[in-house]
């Protein structure tokens, strides 16, 4: 049974950005189910383009927030999670936003459809281990699994997205050049970062896996646990773990 544990200000404020975050994203997601089969994809863009560009900041805005108020100190691994947010922003109001033909592809429908999936699993895992430090054994699974699924479909979409945005730039511009250096960088950026996730994905099974023997359990646990000097996560990428509960401040006071 999972155990609601008092937190400092600036926990409860991660927490209350988790869960507003989470629902926004939901509700993003529950927009999309809604009009898509109502007024498909060639109309989907004029009844969500704004909502979703704009939920598509909140991951910049996490790592803002996570440096501010509970990691003061700036890591080689934060690169990700800062690249992560930026790329979101840039693909919304840099690409789409300019050209919203772009936006009646599939690829959109697609880079939707796995972002939201994505911070909806994010937000909830993380809400739970900061209020809890702990998690459902399943919320846990899908947090390091997903992206078997999300990743590559939301790498192909912003791909797919980029390429189509040079048809409205002019020809041997400058700008027509970033956008193909881009495509040419999605490849080797996303193979590294796939590494990454999947390294992080083995180290946390196998964490777990050892707490289990230490403890003499054996089958399917039901719970997560974090005690209070494990890692308690908190950064804008999914993909990333870095922040420690036992150095953050005051965080086992009321």
């Amino acid at each position: 049974m999972a155990h609601l544990y008092p937190l400092p200000t600036n926990l409860k404020f991660a927490f209350a950005f988790n869960v507003c975050s989470f629902t926004v994203w939901f509700c993003c997601l529950c927009r999309f189910l809604i009009l898509l089969p109502l007024v498909g994809r060639r109309f989907l863009p004029g009844g969500i383009a704004d909502f979703f560009h704009a939920v598509s900041v909140l991951p910049l805005m996490d790592f803002l927030i996570v440096k501010t108020t509970i990691s003061f100190k700036f890591s080689a691994t934060d690169i990700w999670p800062l690249l992560n947010g930026i790329r979101m922003a840039w693909v919304c109001f840099g690409v789409i936003f300019p050209h919203p033909t772009i936006a009646k592809h599939t690829a959109y429908s697609f880079l939707i459809l796995s972002w939201c999936t994505t911070y909806i699993i994010h937000y909830t895992y993380y809400a739970f281990r900061i209020k809890t430090r702990s998690s459902p054994y399943l919320l846990f699974w899908l947090n390091y699994n997903h992206y078997w699924v999300t990743f590559p479909m939301a790498i192909v979409s912003e791909m797919v997205l980029v390429f189509l945005s040079l048809g409205f730039v002019n020809e041997n511009s400058w700008l027509e050049l970033a956008m193909k250096i881009t495509i040419l960088v999605y490849i080797p950026i996303g193979y590294f970062e796939w590494e990454y996730i999947n390294k992080v994905r083995i180290e946390r099974f196998y964490d777990l896996k050892k707490k289990m023997r230490s403890s003499g359990s054996t089958g399917v646990p039901t719970q997560v646990s974090e005690a209070p000097t494990t890692q308690i996560s908190r950064t804008s990428s999914p993909h990333t773990e870095e922040v420690e509960l036992r150095n953050l401040p005051n965080a086992t006071r009321n």
